[in-house]
């Protein structure tokens, strides 16, 4: 009996992760960001937003970030323009925000990791703007490991 209620309970605990509610509206300042910056990138780069995608992993204890064509790396973001995706300019000119920003990072991915049994230098979050919606997936290596709520990912940024 006491297994099927530890069972019951991690159930309800992983269908609950993602329930909390937004009462300062972050989460849509975020999604709000994240668009904006796509787009600004796209119209300097002359390439439509759709094909634009942001990796996000760690590599050797460090935070990194990539901006991808479709499949191509075209650039890497450094942590001060990787913060304008979060949250707005002025407050990612702060070098202990964009520090907070690369810590949260991290500590999303050490525990995705974590409670998947994943490497953590194999994981990556792509983020992908498409029909103004931003989509927000995790892979270990090519292989498709789940899709990560907006919510999920900025607790951690708190």
């Amino acid at each position: 009996m006491l297994k099927k209620s530890n069972s019951l309970r991690k159930k309800l605990k992983d269908a609950v992760t993602d329930l909390s509610v937004d009462i300062f509206g972050y989460q849509k300042l975020v999604t709000t960001n994240i668009i904006q910056n796509t787009r600004l990138i796209s119209d300097q780069l002359r390439i439509p937003k759709e094909g634009l995608f942001l990796k996000i992993y760690q590599k050797d204890h460090t935070i990194k970030a990539f901006l991808f064509h479709r499949s191509k790396a075209i650039q890497e973001i450094p942590t001060k323009e990787l913060a304008y995706f979060f949250i707005d300019r002025q407050t990612a000119e702060l070098s202990r925000i964009q520090n907070k920003i690369a810590f949260s990072i991290k500590k999303y991915l050490s525990d995705l990791a974590r409670i998947n049994a994943l490497d953590i230098e194999k994981l990556a979050i792509w983020i992908h703007v498409k029909n103004e919606k931003v989509i927000i997936n995790a892979f270990h290596n090519d292989q498709f490991v789940k899709e990560i709520t907006m919510g999920s990912l900025i607790k951690f940024f708190r």
